[in-house]
């Protein structure tokens, strides 16, 4: 029994050394370990410049303002996917800049409707939620785009261009 015992503990120490050098080393990218050949941006760079560059009109306090700055990153963020997709697919063989434009714009009128309704036309909001919603169908594409922006990023770096 103490054998046994030993034996586990052995076992055991030994298992989270392995997995330990495992996790140190460093893997090629076809093993979604890192690439050190990457020269790209930084997803979350891309990201923040969107949405820094509307900070001043989302903060005048007014809706309507809000909700046009709101837009304004969306726009940006959709951008910077388009600038990512000519990277991802050289020459338009598989996409082109204006075929994604249209998938994106698609993509923006078909998720920011269906957002648009869950805030401001569901069964409690007779007769209205209040304009503060106005702006949260936009919010809500801007994190579709960011995650796209995210997998992009990963996938630029994964295959290492």
């Amino acid at each position: 029994m103490v054998a046994d015992r030993v034996f586990h503990r052995w076992r055991n120490c030994l298992l989270a050394a392995i997995v330990l050098a495992l996790a140190a080393a460093p893997w090629p990218a076809g093993a979604g370990g890192p690439v050190t050949t990457y020269q790209g941006p930084e997803a979350e760079v891309l990201i923040k410049a969107c949405w820094d560059k509307t900070l001043e009109e989302r903060s005048i306090g007014s809706t309507a303002r809000t909700r046009a700055g709101i837009l304004k990153t969306v726009l940006c963020l959709e951008e910077v996917i388009l600038d990512q997709f000519e990277v991802l697919f050289p020459g338009g063989v598989v996409l082109t800049r204006e075929q994604a434009a249209e998938k994106l714009k698609a993509l923006r009128f078909a998720a920011g409707g269906l957002y648009w309704d869950i805030y401001n036309n569901n069964g409690g909001c007779a007769p209205g939620c209040g304009t503060m919603y106005h702006t949260f169908h936009l919010s809500e594409n801007a994190i579709i785009l960011e995650d796209m922006i995210r997998k992009i990023i990963r996938t630029r770096k994964e295959y290492g261009f």
